[in-house]
């Protein structure tokens, strides 16, 4: 269970970012925090993530590839079987890419990454493009370099999953709660995509909540349910309130992140 100074201090943060986010998305006023969820196909295991300074991208060696130059290290490098992903957003725009690399093979003599000291190089695989909007979510085989390098000219910080099919979605928390001195969070979907597959496997999740600006903010695990409309009404008012701000439709369904553990995160390097 986290702390309460630490649960304080979150709160007082995710308060402010209802503020300083607003802006950015003026047509919801549903007082949403974006926020990304790191999840891993794993069943027991937690995604492990970070946030690092975007140093630039490159072309790979065919149209599929994408190499990403971050400021480094990571804090735990994948193990044999897991891969690597990077997001790179313009949430504004609601518009991000995720690259992810082929999975580590075991003794890979060539695996998908460099991490040297202050630079992590990451080759990845696939590039799938990643709107915020949730019930616009899709993904492409292919994805022009142009159209990467344009927006990644406007980010400066990237984030980074790693784990067995890791994979990084955007989602606004629509709603939030302590009870008994344990934090929930509520998240609506449109679709059932990466994200819900991973969730199916393994329901334990890592949850990105930063300064969209700043890129620090707070890491939260815990384990996600699925809630019927019956069992929280309020969550679900708040969630389809915040679609139907958006033009979404309405949610196919709703979750609670029970949040176990928080630390503060900033970016790497």
């Amino acid at each position: 269970m986290p702390v309460s100074s630490d649960l304080d201090r979150f709160l007082e943060f995710f308060v402010g970012q209802q503020a300083r986010q607003a802006p950015r998305f003026p047509a919801l006023q549903a007082g949403q925090v974006l926020a990304y969820m790191g999840t891993s196909g794993e069943p027991g295991r937690h995604a492990q993530v970070s946030v690092h300074r975007l140093r630039g991208v490159d072309p790979g060696p065919s149209a599929r590839e994408l190499k990403v130059r971050l400021a480094g290290p990571l804090p735990v490098g994948p193990v044999a079987g897991e891969c690597l992903a990077v997001m790179l957003a313009r949430p504004e725009r609601y518009q991000g890419y995720q690259v992810k690399t082929r999975p580590l093979l075991p003794g890979d003599p060539a695996p998908p990454f460099l991490d040297e000291r202050d630079l992590l190089t990451v080759q990845g695989s696939q590039i799938f493009t990643v709107h915020h909007s949730p019930s616009t979510l899709k993904f492409f085989e292919q994805v022009p370099f142009d159209e990467v390098r344009d927006l990644a000219g406007g980010v400066r910080h990237a984030l980074c999953a790693v784990g067995v099919t890791a994979n990084l979605s955007p989602r606004f928390v629509f709603h939030h709660e302590v009870r008994d001195g344990r934090l929930s969070l509520f998240h609506g979907d449109g679709m059932a995509l990466k994200t819900w597959m991973n969730l199916r496997r393994n329901r334990l999740e890592t949850r990105l909540l930063l300064d969209l600006d700043e890129g620090r903010g707070w890491a939260l695990r815990g384990e996600v349910e699925e809630l019927a409309q019956g069992a929280h009404p309020v969550a679900w008012e708040k969630v389809a309130d915040g679609f139907q701000a958006g033009r979404w439709g309405r949610p196919a369904r709703c979750f609670r992140l029970a949040v176990d553990s928080l630390e503060p995160i900033a970016p790497a390097g």
